[in-house]
């Protein structure tokens, strides 16, 4: 049987979590030291910013040896430790890893990143000799089914986050050449930090950034030779070679004026400003200056609505993918020692009549157990029929 052990976001706080986080080495080592254990016969350990989860198989008392190995190895007291763990077994830990490697139980509903982390950390495991048959085969679906979700539907591909959708924008921008300048106002700050990450991500994008001279010590934590940080009283300076500018700060005052920019602005070419801030950034004036397309929060804010509503049917699609891919993995799982026990089973039932057999059904189950077997042999029948 498979169990759980998942300290996440869901329960737990950053600090505690924290606590729980395996370095590579320290994966390495902890599952060489539980799978000695004569209870245990197999062991994944799966760490990303938000869950630090172990996956054990072996006897009913593997869980047991799981929590009490892992107390001794983070130095903490079981008591305290229980407080912050979820506990899975049997179905319920299969469940629960179909659902996390398909993005389910994430802060991020559908994100794709987790697939990785889940075949990263299985990889590690199948390397280090600590899988066993039931893992390998759990394993291997979830992987399967999450790659499956992601192709067959939109959930990981409908961004909700401003940030993202703000990256969108700028990548589907066309200025006609190969290199797109873009201006984020704020850089330093939390949103345009996030901003700036997500539109470095891709290639073909310069960036200049302002920071205000009295937060000159802030660090911008975007390290990339196609990020320049301008001070924020120069930023009109090079407003006319932008193809994007971009504000995101949290100051009570416009950032971009009709008056300044109107100065600068040296030709009517297609020109795109995005103002993320509340209140507002940029002059809405603006948006009266030939070439200028202005989007501001309330513009992304219907984005995310109607991106929401398009996940929430997504989400129904992939939940259906999910349930089907898992009870195949759990047919799998149940059906696997009878292959072993055939010949057992063949001798067993030699020269027994069908009729003996149902009768001793009949009266050694729950009448709820009997219409499954009933309803099984129904089945058995018209398949025999048809082939």
């Amino acid at each position: 049987m498979m169990y759980c052990m998942s300290v996440s976001h869901k329960k737990a706080p950053v600090k505690i979590r924290e606590r729980f986080a395996f370095r590579e080495e320290e994966k390495k080592e902890f599952m060489e030291l539980l799978v000695r254990k004569e209870a245990v016969t197999g062991i994944v350990v799966l760490c990303t910013c938000n869950r630090s989860e172990v996956y054990v198989s072996g006897t009913k008392y593997a869980i047991g040896e799981l929590q009490r190995e892992i107390a001794d190895y983070k130095n903490i007291r079981l008591e305290e430790l229980l407080k912050y763990l979820n506990i899975y077994s049997g179905e319920s830990a299969i469940r629960h890893l179909f659902k996390v490697a398909c993005g389910f139980d994430s802060m991020v509903l559908g994100e794709d990143e987790i697939l990785g982390q889940v075949k990263d950390a299985y990889q590690m495991s199948k390397a280090q000799k600590t899988v066993d048959y039931e893992m390998n085969v759990l394993f291997q679906k979830a992987v399967t089914c999450a790659k499956r979700i992601k192709t067959d539907t939109r959930l990981s591909k409908t961004p909700l986050s401003i940030a993202t959708l703000v990256a969108n924008e700028v990548f589907r921008f066309e200025n006609g050449r190969d290199m797109k300048k873009v201006m984020v106002i704020g850089m330093s700050g939390k949103m345009g930090s996030i901003i700036t990450k997500n539109i470095i991500s891709k290639p073909g994008i310069e960036i200049t950034g302002t920071v205000r001279r009295h937060n000159a010590c802030l660090t911008v934590n975007v390290q990339s030779d196609r990020v320049k940080v301008v001070d924020y009283r120069d930023r009109y300076q090079y407003m006319n070679d932008m193809d994007i500018v971009i504000s995101a700060t949290l100051g009570p005052h416009y950032t971009v004026t009709y008056e300044e920019l109107s100065k600068v602005l040296e030709d009517g070419r297609k020109r795109l400003f995005i103002d993320v801030a509340v209140p507002v950034d940029m002059d809405p004036s603006i948006g009266e200056i030939d070439g200028l397309s202005l989007f501001d929060i309330d513009y992304f804010d219907t984005l995310s609505k109607n991106n929401t509503k398009i996940k929430l049917k997504e989400l129904d699609r992939a939940r259906a993918i999910m349930e089907e891919d898992l009870d195949g993995a759990i047919k799998e799982v149940v059906f696997h020692p009878y292959i072993q026990r055939m010949e057992e089973l063949k001798a067993a039932f030699s020269g027994k009549r069908l009729e003996t057999l149902l009768y001793q059904i009949r009266d050694h189950v729950s009448s709820e157990d009997l219409k499954v077997v009933l309803r099984t042999l129904d089945g058995l029948e018209d398949w025999i029929k048809e082939g």
